[in-house]
C-alpha cells in the first residue's frame, strides 16, 4: 500500500495555517483574554487532529497498523520510528490536551495551557520536518 503525498500535504498545510494563527495570537495577546484562549484551544485541537490523521495514514498504509484513538496513534508512531522519541515527548501533551478538552473541557487550566502553547507551538513545525523527511 502506498502513502498518499497529496493527503499528507493537505494535513501539513492545515498544521502550517493553524500554527501561523497561533503565532499571530501569541504576538498580540494581552494577558489571557478568554477569546484568545478559546481560539488557541481550537487551533491546538485542529493541529492535533491533523497530526493524528497524518500518522494514522502512514501507520495504516506503510505498516498495516490500525490504531485506537489519538493517543494510540502518536504512541504507535513513536514506536515505529515515524517520529522521534524527543518529538513524541514534546507533542504528546498536546494530544492529551486535545482529549481532555474534547471529553472533559472544564478541567483545563488556562494559564498552564497558555504557557504550554507558548513553549511548544514550534514543535508543530518540527513534526512537519520529520514527516517530510520520512516521506521523501
Amino acid at each position: 500500500m502506498r502513502v498518499s503525498r497529496e493527503r499528507i500535504t493537505k494535513y501539513i498545510n492545515e498544521i502550517i495555517q493553524c500554527t501561523r494563527k497561533i503565532e499571530d495570537i501569541l504576538s498580540d495577546i494581552e494577558g489571557s483574554e478568554e477569546r484568545d484562549i478559546l481560539a488557541l484551544k481550537y487551533l491546538v485541537i485542529e493541529i492535533a487532529e491533523a497530526m493524528a490523521n497524518i500518522l494514522q495514514h502512514i501507520l495504516a498504509k506503510k505498516y498495516g497498523i490500525t490504531v485506537k484513538g489519538y493517543i494510540d496513534t502518536v504512541v504507535r508512531a513513536e514506536e515505529n520510528k515515524i517520529i522521534s522519541r524527543e518529538l513524541f515527548l514534546k507533542i504528546k501533551p498536546f494530544f492529551d490536551f486535545r482529549n481532555s478538552l474534547i471529553h472533559r473541557y472544564w478541567k483545563i487550566d488556562d494559564e498552564l495551557f497558555l504557557t504550554n502553547v507558548k513553549q511548544g507551538y514550534k514543535d508543530f513545525l518540527r513534526f512537519i520536518d520529520e514527516i517530510e523527511k520520512l516521506i521523501d
